[in-house]
């Protein structure tokens, strides 16, 4: 009896139920990165370590996807500021995808525009690349020439005239990484403001 109930007390504890995301079974060691912030410079695992923090991967010229997202994310914050001390409210941070047209100065004031404390880095484009990859988040340039969608390998090079001519097809992941600067857990889409709160308080409650 004695061995059952050491192998019972020894089983880990259940993973939170969860709405909308989803919790890796084993937190994710991020490599090394160096984003950076128009104001406060250096962004990389240092920014951080010791917060909650909410990656979303888009670009400022986004004709749907990243306004929609960030509104969300901004009711997300504006739910959690009306429930002080139920979640510990995230770092929200936009990593734009799109450094060759997203100056960092105006990459802050779009994300600032949806809630002030919101973050919008980036980094030269291979940096944003490989963390992007890292982290799991997916896109791709699209060109149009003739009326027609050009999807062009990078080592291919852009045809001349077509060098800013292009949108960004990119999913809708947001990326939670916890005060270890672990990835956490992942939330698909559909995103809901209430249940992502929901969410955050359970994960940050089992941690």
């Amino acid at each position: 009896m004695g061995a059952i109930l050491l192998t019972a007390g020894c089983e880990p504890p259940a993973p939170p139920v969860m709405e909308g995301a989803t919790v890796l079974p084993t937190p994710r060691v991020l490599q090394p990165f160096q984003l950076s912030h128009h104001a406060l410079g250096k962004f990389g695992p240092e920014q951080i370590a010791g917060n909650w923090t909410l990656f979303f991967f888009g670009y400022t010229r986004c004709p749907d996807v990243c306004p929609t997202e960030l509104y969300t994310l901004a009711e997300m914050m504006r739910r959690i500021e009306k429930s002080p001390g139920s979640v510990e409210p995230p770092q929200v941070t936009f990593v734009s995808v799109d450094p060759q047209q997203d100056l960092p100065g105006e990459l802050q004031r779009y994300a600032g525009f949806y809630h002030p404390s919101f973050l919008g880095v980036t980094a030269e484009q291979a940096e944003v690349d490989r963390f992007a990859r890292n982290m799991g988040a997916m896109y791709e340039r699209v060109y149009f020439f003739q009326g027609k969608e050009l999807i062009i390998d990078p080592d291919e090079g852009v045809p001349e005239g077509l060098e800013n001519g292009y949108l960004i097809n990119h999913s809708a992941t947001i990326f939670l990484t916890n005060p270890k600067g672990e990835l956490h857990a992942i939330f698909s889409t559909p995103h809901q403001p209430d249940s992502m709160v929901r969410d955050l308080a359970a994960i940050q409650s089992a941690w």
